[in-house]
């Protein structure tokens, strides 16, 4: 052990700590300073008082930090005692098409007007569009960075068992993505002369209600992609024969869910003084996670077409009510044309409904027209491999009937 010299020496801030302490608890003298100061009615305050004066605080009733849930009984405001049958978007018709013709007063025509008809016949595209029609579907299918967690995939033959959750481009960016770049190639191919003819909307809201029979009907529908036009679409040349399916013993409005709580307004998405008012062409996207039957299976194909003309009705409805008034029930002077598209990145369904009359009645002698075809689909796979897109079984047919339907005048 190493001696070392003794340091004589004491750390001077533990010094200052003790100092510190026995001065903080001298009590200061009583000069009579203050009460020399009273006697002249002087006030005398503390430093606190100056630097943190009390401030007097009102009393607040604090009720909550959100609106009170209104009841829904017969105290609501919007409370009717008529039932009110209300389709929205995430209804689904259990008759599939043939109810969604006796419910919109439509004769069901299986091919497309003969304008539309013509335009495919005559087409003539170029040989680059496939490319860029199987490249945009590549972009919206495969090739866009989002990464957001998918719906939960189920295991049929073990449905409680918990698979590992997938991540991907979600259902709703695909649609609009797609949607979106299919309507870029087309508006390339018309040109400036038709493309200012045409404005586009995100998301419109569409609303009306009918009587059908003695029962009141509630529509409040929204399209994911809307077209307008400066002029309405032609009337449709000629007249067209059929008869309404027969339901019996079914109704047209069941599986539409009844509520005493509505609104019977009519909404349209734009005022009729803009230049681009007219409904054009309506893009509606289906997803099976969120649109599905009351009793759990599947949507059928009859399901989804149903789907596609109610929406078509919807929007037309509002129009007609808009041009002609809220009270505006039997034929109209002018037929009004829409165009329906319905898609669930895959599959498209194409209509073309002509409104003739609101009359929906059974006993109405006026029909409106449906024209529409199968389904087609755009491809039956895509998928990313070793650096390359596949996409098989494409389809042109579905490119060259949404360019004659954007054409159409």
């Amino acid at each position: 052990m190493r001696l070392t010299n003794t340091l004589c020496a004491q750390h001077i801030g533990w010094h200052f700590k003790k100092h510190w302490l026995v001065q903080g608890k001298r009590v200061p003298k009583e000069t009579g300073a203050a009460a020399e100061l009273l006697k002249l009615a002087v006030a005398v305050k503390t430093p606190e008082d100056i630097l943190n004066p009390r401030k007097e605080r009102r009393r607040v009733e604090v009720v909550g930090d959100r609106q009170p849930t209104i009841p829904e009984d017969s105290s609501h405001p919007n409370w009717h005692s008529t039932v009110c049958h209300s389709y929205s978007d995430g209804s689904v018709l259990v008759g599939g098409l043939p109810q969604a013709q006796v419910l919109t007063n439509a004769i069901e025509i299986q091919t497309f007007p003969k304008q539309i008809e013509d335009a495919l016949a005559s087409q003539e595209l170029p040989s680059s569009i496939d490319k860029s029609v199987r490249h945009a579907v590549a972009a919206a299918h495969v090739l866009d960075a989002e990464q957001v967690k998918l719906p939960k995939v189920r295991w049929p033959e073990r449905p409680n068992f918990n698979l590992p959750r997938p991540y991907g481009i979600s259902h709703g960016r695909v649609n609009r993505l797609l949607v979106n770049k299919l309507l870029q190639e087309v508006e390339k191919l018309a040109g400036r002369s038709v493309s200012v003819k045409r404005k586009f909307a995100d998301n419109a809201t569409f609303k009306t209600s009918l009587t059908k029979d003695g029962d009141l009907l509630g529509f409040a529908v929204n399209a994911e992609k809307v077209i307008f036009a400066n002029r309405a679409i032609e009337g449709i040349k000629g007249k067209f024969e059929g008869n309404l399916p027969d339901l019996y013993p079914m109704k047209s409005n069941i599986s539409i869910p009844k509520n005493h709580i509505y609104v019977t307004d009519n909404f349209y998405p734009l005022r009729t003084d803009v230049k681009c008012s007219h409904p054009h062409t309506i893009f509606t996207v289906f997803n099976k996670h969120l649109v599905g039957n009351t009793h759990g299976s599947e949507v059928t194909t009859s399901q989804l077409q149903a789907r596609t003309l109610v929406k078509a009705f919807v929007v037309a409805a509002a129009r007609a009510r808009q041009l002609h008034g809220p009270s505006m029930q039997g034929t109209l002077p002018k037929p009004i044309v829409v165009q329906s598209v319905q898609t669930d990145g895959r599959t498209f369904h194409f209509g073309v409904l002509q409104l003739n009359t609101l009359d929906v009645g059974a006993d109405s002698s006026t029909r409106n027209y449906w024209f529409h075809r199968q389904n087609y689909d755009l491809f039956t796979e895509c998928k990313y491999e070793a650096g390359r897109t596949h996409l098989e079984n494409y389809n042109g047919d579905v490119f060259r009937i949404l360019n004659a339907f954007y054409n159409n005048s």
